[in-house]
């Protein structure tokens, strides 16, 4: 994705969500450091929205101890697994959202329950590479 791509994302979606949910201008938004989050004109959006909600700094080379990315995973492998291949985008997508509406709520919770350990390890690691 590229950072124009990202800014109408952000502009067409995100800008009405967080006016809608966060009337008051007190949301955070956090995005990580891929390199369209970090361009000029996604961060100059960002500064131009300031009084309407607030953008989350994150630090280069953070530890990534966010969850999706284990849901991800998770739906990956499920995907790869699924025979033959999605023939089209739109069987892809219709893949992804019955796998995403079947994920285990043991697997939510399992995610959640762990974060302690997660943020431990990192803080043990001092912020360098775990296992997560």
């Amino acid at each position: 994705m590229n950072a124009a791509k990202y800014l109408n994302i952000i502009a067409d979606q995100l800008h009405p969500y967080m006016a809608f949910v966060f009337p008051t201008g007190n949301g955070i938004f956090q995005q990580d450091n891929t390199p369209c989050h970090k361009a000029r004109i996604v961060l100059e959006w960002f500064d131009e929205h300031t009084d309407e909600f607030h953008l989350m700094s994150w630090p280069p080379n953070s530890p990534d101890l966010n969850p999706i990315q284990h849901i991800w995973d998770v739906m990956e492998r499920q995907l790869r697994a699924e025979t033959p291949p999605c023939p089209n985008i739109s069987t892809l997508r219709d893949r992804c959202l019955d796998i995403w509406y079947n994920l285990s709520p043991v697997m939510y919770q399992k995610l959640v329950a762990s974060m302690s350990r997660r943020v431990a390890a990192v803080l043990k690691a001092k912020g360098g590479a775990t296992r997560y």
